[in-house]
């Protein structure tokens, strides 16, 4: 059964071959952490304690398969929104593990995810991506997310658009 679940120990060795699967690959967008003190990492976010300067806390979920024990993604839901994530970033960041891109299941995770902000008391939601990331565009247009607008942003020296969604929950 494929479930969002908070993230565990069962999970950990797949989740570091989907890490592996994103540095073979090239993978840029999210970026999955090293699984070195991971749990630790999330609590720290969950509870807003030990932060990076200018990080706002998360709750952090993974997608996995119950019957294969298999990690597939990670979905994180931010608390609120700094000035710089209101431009690029937003509440919502998730990632799907390269080997199983293209099967559905961002969207599926996505709808889970939207309804754990929802628990979590945020609305309206804002999530962000690239201009020319069309497939992050189809998973938040398939779970009815509208697109707000598109800014230009300059991180790190690279300027490029972002297309910004929103929806109410």
């Amino acid at each position: 059964m494929i479930t969002l679940v908070e993230p565990r120990e069962e999970y950990l060795k797949s989740y570091m071959e989907a890490c592996g699967e994103y540095q073979a690959n090239g993978v840029r967008g999210y970026p999955f952490y090293d699984a070195q003190d991971i749990f630790q990492r999330y609590e720290n976010f969950r509870k807003e304690r030990n932060l990076p300067a200018g990080w706002v806390g998360a709750h952090y979920y993974w997608l996995v398969d119950t019957d294969k024990m298999e990690f597939i993604g990670e979905i994180s839901i931010r608390h609120r929104l700094t000035e710089s994530l209101k431009r690029y970033g937003g509440h919502i960041g998730y990632g799907i593990r390269f080997s199983r891109w293209n099967q559905g299941l961002g969207t599926r995770m996505l709808r889970l995810g939207l309804e754990k902000a929802k628990e979590l008391g945020i609305s309206p939601v804002l999530i962000t991506c690239d201009d020319d990331n069309c497939a992050s565009a189809k998973v938040m247009e398939h779970n009815g997310l509208t697109l707000q607008d598109k800014v230009i942003n300059t991180i790190d020296g690279r300027t490029f658009t972002t297309r910004r969604y929103t929806k109410t929950l």
